[in-house]
């Protein structure tokens, strides 16, 4: 009974969260060695990662991801999950159709108990749906206060 109120409370935090989304699946071109910009035959480089900085700690409250415009970017790609390998099964956060260059939500301290750890990364895509190289990946860790 435990079992299945955990995966049902895990569930409800899901999809209420406005960031949940259905995984969609897309070819993309793995990103460079972290600190390093790739281009593409796209014409498309990664972006740089903004804020939060890079294995910051964060309690509850609204978060903003921000990084660098792309020339040639018509929308971003951004990924969050639990991990650096974002598959599908445990991406959190994933949206396809950003069209600036900062996203934000909120983080309640639900969701912190079952997320401490955010893995976070973004691509640029072109207006003709070619896709540029991944961002260096950040962590966000999250405490409860």
């Amino acid at each position: 009974m435990k079992r299945i109120f955990v995966i049902l409370t895990t569930m409800a935090l899901m999809l209420s969260m406005t960031a949940f989304v259905p995984y969609v699946a897309k070819s993309a071109v793995p990103a460079g060695p972290s600190g390093t910009t790739t281009t593409t035959s796209t014409g498309l480089t990664a972006p740089t990662l903004l804020t939060p900085a890079n294995n910051v700690t964060l309690h509850p409250g609204n978060v903003t991801w921000s990084w660098t415009a792309v020339p040639g970017a018509a929308r971003y790609h951004i990924q969050a999950g639990n991990g650096t390998a974002f598959d599908q099964q445990f991406n959190i956060i994933e949206y396809w159709d950003l069209t600036t260059t900062s996203w934000s939500f909120n983080v309640s301290s639900g969701f912190i108990f079952y997320f401490p750890h955010l893995y976070w990364r973004v691509q640029a895509i072109s207006a003709n749906n070619t896709y540029g190289p991944w961002s260096a990946v950040h962590v966000i860790n999250f405490v409860s206060p």
